[in-house]
C-alpha cells in the first residue's frame, strides 16, 4: 500500500521536513512504503514563493525529493484564502494558475509509480493563505479524480490569541472544505502543542520555539504512520497501511472525522510510568470547564525490544479510558499496535503515541463559528474574499457546515 504525501505551503513544508528526516533514519526497514523503486520519497513539496521549500531543500538530501515534485509559484498567498483557493486569475499581470495544474499533474505520475496506492496525506495549514487556500483546493480536486482511495487532511490550527485579521475566515473556509472532502482531518491546534511541551520540558512559553513545535509535531505524526510490528505481514516488509488502519479504527463515520495526536518519548522506563508522562500532558476539559469525550483512541507502543509490554496493556487501557473519558457505547475504545522498534528516536528510547477522536474540537469549532460570524456581520475585510473570487454563499455554506460539525459531535459524545 502506497501513500504519497503533499506538503503545501510554509508550515506543510517545514513539519514535512522533520518528519522526512525521521523516516530516514530507518530507510533500510521501512521497503517502499515511502519510496519508489528509484529509493526517491513520494513527496510533493509545493508553494506559492521559493524561499522556504529551498532553505529547507538545503537543510536536507536533496537526493531525497524528485525534481519534477518541487513546485513553486512566484508570489505568495497574503494569508488570504481566497487568494489562495482561486489563485491569481483575477489579476492577469501576475497570473500563476498553473501552481494547481503542476501539483496534480505530478501527484498523477507518482500515484501511477506506486504498486498499489492507497491514498493522499495533505500537511498544511489553516490560517496561511497557501496552506488552507490552495491547500483546500488541491484537497478537493483530488477528491474530484481519485474517489476511492483515501484522503487525509494534516492541518496546523493558530494560536487562538491570533496570528493573523483573517486567520478565523481562512479557518472557517479550510475546515469547511476538509470536512466535506477528506476521510479523516488530523488537527494540531498550536495551543494545546504548547501546552503539552510546556507540560513535558517543565519550560515557559518563550523557552519553546516554533522549531520545536514543528519537530513535536512532526514527532506525533511519524508515532502513528511509521511502520509498527503488529501490522507487517509475517514476511517482514512492511506495507505502510498505518495511516489508514488509524481511519477505519477511529474515524469510521464520515460525520464525525476529527482526530489529535499526543506523542511523548523517553529512555526506557516502565511502560505503567511512560502512560503516566503522555497522559499527564493530554487536556481533559475545556475553557468553559466542559470535559471532553473520545469516541475511540489508538495507541502506538514503539521500542518494546523485549516484548514486555502486553504485561502492561490492561493497565495502560484503563489509564486512556480514564483520562479519555472515552464514551460508554463502544465497547473497545482503545485499540494498540506495537513496535519493537522505535525508529524514530536514539537506541534504547520508548515511545507511546495517542491518536484520539474527541469532543475536543466542538469548542475550537464554535470559536471559530463565533469570531466569524461577528466579523462577517460587520463586514470586516470581506472585500479582501470578494476580490479574488470568493461569494457570500461561500461563507454561508461554511458557517452551515461547521454548526453541523458541532451538532454531530456533540450527538456522539451523548
Amino acid at each position: 500500500m502506497s501513500t504519497v504525501f503533499l506538503q503545501v505551503g510554509q508550515c506543510g513544508n517545514q513539519i514535512g521536513q522533520q518528519f522526512w528526516k525521521m523516516a530516514e533514519k530507518d530507510r533500510k526497514n521501512t521497503g517502499y512504503v515511502f519510496h519508489t523503486r528509484d529509493r526517491k520519497l513520494r513527496s510533493i513539496n509545493v508553494d506559492s514563493e521559493p524561499k522556504v521549500v529551498r532553505s529547507l531543500l538545503q537543510d536536507t538530501k536533496k537526493s531525497w525529493f524528485r525534481d519534477s515534485n518541487i513546485i513553486l509559484g512566484k508570489r505568495g498567498r497574503g494569508t488570504n484564502w481566497a487568494l489562495g483557493y482561486h489563485g491569481t486569475r483575477h489579476e492577469p499581470e501576475c497570473a500563476d494558475d498553473s501552481l494547481l495544474n503542476k501539483t496534480l499533474e505530478s501527484l498523477r505520475k507518482e500515484i501511477e509509480r506506486c504498486e498499489s496506492f492507497s491514498g493522499t496525506v495533505l500537511l498544511h495549514s489553516l490560517s496561511g493563505g497557501t496552506g488552507s487556500g490552495l491547500g483546500a483546493h488541491i484537497c478537493e480536486c483530488i477528491r474530484d479524480e481519485y474517489q476511492l482511495p483515501y484522503m487525509m487532511s494534516v492541518v496546523i490550527a493558530p494560536h487562538l490569541s491570533g496570528e493573523s485579521p483573517l486567520q478565523h475566515y481562512n479557518s472557517l473556509l479550510c475546515l469547511a472544505k476538509l470536512q466535506r472532502n477528506t476521510d479523516s482531518v488530523v488537527l494540531f491546534q498550536n495551543d494545546e502543542v504548547l501546552y503539552q511541551l510546556k507540560r513535558m520540558h517543565k519550560k515557559s512559553d518563550s523557552g519553546i520555539s516554533f522549531a520545536d513545535m514543528n519537530q513535536h509535531i512532526a514527532a506525533c505524526i511519524g508515532g502513528v504512520f511509521l511502520p509498527v510490528t503488529s501490522l507487517t505481514p509475517t514476511c517482514g516488509m512492511p506495507i505502510g497501511a498505518e495511516p489508514w488502519e488509524m481511519v477505519r479504527s477511529i474515524c469510521p463515520m464520515p460525520s464525525v472525522k476529527f482526530a489529535s495526536i499526543n506523542h511523548i518519548t523517553k529512555s526506557k522506563a516502565s511502560w505503567d510510568t511512560l502512560a503516566s508522562s503522555l497522559l499527564h500532558t493530554v487536556p481533559r476539559h475545556g475553557i468553559h470547564g466542559d470535559v471532553y469525550s473520545a469516541m475511540s483512541t489508538v495507541c502506538v507502543v514503539r521500542g518494546d525490544s523485549t516484548n514486555t509490554f502486553p504485561r502492561y496493556i490492561r493497565t495502560v487501557e484503563d489509564k486512556i479510558k480514564h483520562v479519555y473519558n472515552c464514551v460508554s457505547w463502544n465497547p473497545f475504545p482503545v485499540d494498540v499496535w506495537i513496535s519493537d522498534m522505535n525508529p524514530a528516536s536514539f537506541p534504547g528510547t520508548a515511545s507511546m503515541t495517542i491518536a484520539a477522536n474527541r469532543s475536543n474540537i466542538i469548542e475550537y469549532t464554535e470559536h471559530i463559528l463565533e469570531r466569524s460570524k461577528e466579523m462577517f456581520d460587520a463586514k470586516a475585510y470581506l472585500h479582501w474574499y470578494w476580490k479574488y473570487g470568493c461569494e457570500q454563499q461561500d461563507f454561508l455554506d461554511a458557517f452551515d457546515t461547521l454548526e453541523t460539525v458541532v451538532s454531530n459531535y456533540k450527538d456522539a459524545v451523548r
